[in-house]
């Protein structure tokens, strides 16, 4: 009888969460961000025919997208919950042709450089223990991690610019040549990653960006209903940056094995 039960209770003890697993995920707190993605904006000029457009994302071409360039730093205050300092620098550009304006016929273009801090809640994290099924990697030790984090985020951040007008639009009298190159950002958006190892992960970001400004295409008029506004969305390699006991990250040091 006793033959019997013993597996069993082996079993049992390799599904009940020890406190060194547990506590594991703080060894590699820190994390280095790099990537490509784009950016779209809506404002004031160019923009669908349509009046009927959802937060601009009728605006969303292939016309209109221009590239950007991405840095960060992510550091995990709890398994699930994370804060991330961006660094992205992109371009804008919108056109009347083809829009609900193509008769004034305004153009511009600028480029952008945004600085920014959000906080990330994971719906799916990958330090998530598998408490209904025991995985194993490949050398037949327990795996209790995801492969797959998904994630939502928020954020505050601020916004430079400088836009490159067409002279039409400098004779407009909405045309301000002194107006402020600066303001307030608020992301919000929907994230992804992806493990690879214990070092590298890959992972996507797409979201919406709200500012205080309504001089991101160097234009406002009195038919303005809102500040412009602009999507950003970027692909990234991750780096998981080995923490110190005191809480440090570890930059150079010997090589950990992989989890997966």
């Amino acid at each position: 009888m006793a033959k019997r039960i013993i597996p069993y209770i082996i079993l049992v003890l390799f599904c009940i969460p020890h406190p060194g697993e547990a506590q594991k995920w703080k060894l590699s707190r820190y994390e280095g961000l790099f990537g490509v993605g784009f950016c779209n904006y809506f404002g004031d000029i160019g923009g669908s025919a349509s009046s009927n457009n959802w937060f601009g994302l009728r605006d969303l071409s292939i016309k209109s997208t221009r590239p950007s360039f991405y840095l960060g730093a992510r550091y995990k205050i709890r398994p699930n919950i994370a804060v991330k300092m961006n660094l992205m620098y992109g371009f804008i550009a919108g056109d009347d042709e083809g829009g609900k304006n193509n008769d004034r016929g305004f153009k511009f273009s600028t480029s952008m450089f945004e600085p920014s801090f959000q906080a990330e809640y994971s719906l799916i994290s990958e330090e998530q223990r598998r408490r209904s099924g025991a995985m194993f990697n490949k050398k037949g030790m327990m795996n209790n991690y995801s492969q797959i984090n998904l994630y939502l985020y928020a954020g505050i951040g601020g916004v430079f610019f400088n836009p490159k007008v067409i002279d039409a639009m400098k004779l407009s009298a909405n045309y301000d040549p002194n107006h402020s190159k600066m303001g307030i950002v608020f992301p919000a958006g929907l994230g992804v990653k992806y493990v690879i190892s214990q070092k590298w992960s890959v992972g996507a970001e797409f979201g919406i960006r709200w500012t205080t400004t309504d001089y991101l295409d160097g234009y406002t008029s009195s038919y303005s209903k809102a500040n412009d506004l602009y999507y950003f969305g970027h692909v990234h390699g991750i780096y998981r940056i080995r923490t110190s006991r005191a809480g440090y990250p570890v930059l150079f040091g010997r090589r950990g094995k992989s989890f997966l």
